[in-house]
């Protein structure tokens, strides 16, 4: 990618860095010295960044390991300031695949939590093993708060209104500074470190587990349902769900003034919805083949023919894109709306159409109409030529396609 620069390649898979990611940096800076740290704080939150995006990167790892064993490769993963992106060729449509694959990456933080307490409990005791918990308590304490007065809401044994004002409060949380003061503790870096990036990846556990697309939790619950009500349903009903939960992100968001978590919900919204189209559209093309759509009469030109002859076509017919043909009329090329334009206008109407004409590509009969996609709305084909053992049957361009998909409603 032009606006990533290639840190490394690890299990054959690159990995890249957003031109974005200089602004953590900044960040950092600003953080550190805002806190009254110095060069020494700087450092730290440097580090502390540093670190939390290695638990990324593993986390996104996780995804594309376990999807190499179900023969899905991995184009590249990107390192972005909001987290990493996988971009895995496809996503395996079998439930449990899809649910290993999208449950992994959550584990991997998971593994990584563990053993960050397996370590601290190893490295502090007293005074020290007491802070290093109350700082993950800390963390958690509001999310903690927060989930159950929700749930007393929904039981019936807490009023929205006083819910609502506790929201706006807030929960207070300060075990670990309380601990420091009492017991004169001198907090050095690691314990500092530690537990906030032992924290950090349950957060990233709890907040990838969301059931909404396109976090892990909206895959994963997606293939739960798929196990049950097939992909198509389990897509329809998972977006749903997701939608919701992106409404509940920016209500919360406009109600607390936080600006990034309204984003957030209308990214999450958005990709839910998109995921759906897609799933949708999947299914509408796999009931279809190539020889459903193929037209059977087009015109056909000479490689020998001027520029002129497909320049009036173009003006007269509805035809946009043509197959070219040598003298023992077999298919050479063809001839696109672009490159006929680009001759009318340079007035080369006595060359001839092999200087303009370019490959075509051919599909079979059976191809399935998911690939014709791929090839005409994906990857920009202009037009087709549809064949099988006996040779040329028809083509399908772009403009067929859609007024195909127009006259089915997609």
């Amino acid at each position: 990618m032009r606006s990533s620069l290639k840190l490394f390649t690890w299990f054959g898979i690159p990995v890249h860095l957003h031109w974005t990611f200089g602004l953590i940096f900044l960040y950092a800076f600003y953080i550190g010295g805002a806190e009254g740290g110095g060069w020494i704080g700087i450092l730290l939150t440097i580090g502390l960044f540093v670190s939390l995006f290695g638990c990324v990167l593993l986390h996104e790892f996780g995804h594309s390991l376990t999807a190499r064993r179900y023969g899905v490769q991995t184009q590249d993963i990107i390192l972005t300031p909001i987290g990493g992106i996988a971009r895995l060729e496809r996503m395996p449509e079998k439930p449990i695949q899809e649910f290993l694959v999208a449950i992994m990456g959550p584990m991997v933080n998971v593994v990584i939590a563990l053993l960050l307490l397996l370590i601290g409990r190893l490295v502090y005791t007293g005074v020290e093993w007491n802070y290093f918990i109350a700082t993950i308590y800390d963390y958690f304490s509001p999310v903690l708060h927060f989930f159950g007065d929700l749930i007393d809401v929904l039981l019936g044994q807490l009023e929205p209104s006083d819910f609502y004002a506790r929201f706006e409060e807030g929960w207070p949380s300060t075990e670990a500074q309380n601990i420091a003061i009492e017991g004169e503790l001198n907090v050095g870096s690691l314990l500092l470190l530690m537990p906030i990036l032992l924290s950090v990846n349950l957060m990233l556990v709890l907040f990838n587990m969301i059931p909404a697309f396109p976090m892990d939790g909206g895959r994963v619950f997606r293939a739960l349902l798929a196990m049950r009500l097939g992909r198509v349903s389990a897509t329809k009903w998972a977006s749903r769900v997701g939608q919701f939960i992106a409404l509940l992100f920016v209500l919360f968001g406009l109600l607390k003034g936080g600006i990034m978590l309204v984003l957030i919900g209308f990214f999450v919204f958005s990709m839910a919805r998109t995921e759906n189209n897609m799933v949708q559209l999947s299914d509408f093309l796999s009931r279809f083949q190539a020889k459903d759509i193929l037209r059977t009469h087009f015109t056909r030109l000479n490689f020998n023919d001027w520029m002129q002859t497909p320049i009036d076509l173009l003006r007269s017919g509805l035809e946009r894109h043509f197959l070219v043909f040598d003298m023992d009329d077999q298919l050479m090329g063809a001839l696109t709306e672009d490159r006929i334009a680009e001759a009318a206008k340079s007035g080369n109407t006595s060359s001839t159409v092999a200087d303009y004409m370019q490959r075509v590509r051919a599909v079979h009969l059976q191809d399935s109409m998911g690939y014709i996609y791929q090839l005409l709305m994906q990857e920009g084909e202009p037009i087709l030529a549809v064949v099988d053992e006996y040779g040329l049957k028809g083509v399908i361009d772009r403009e067929g396609f859609r007024n195909f998909m127009r006259l089915n409603g997609i």
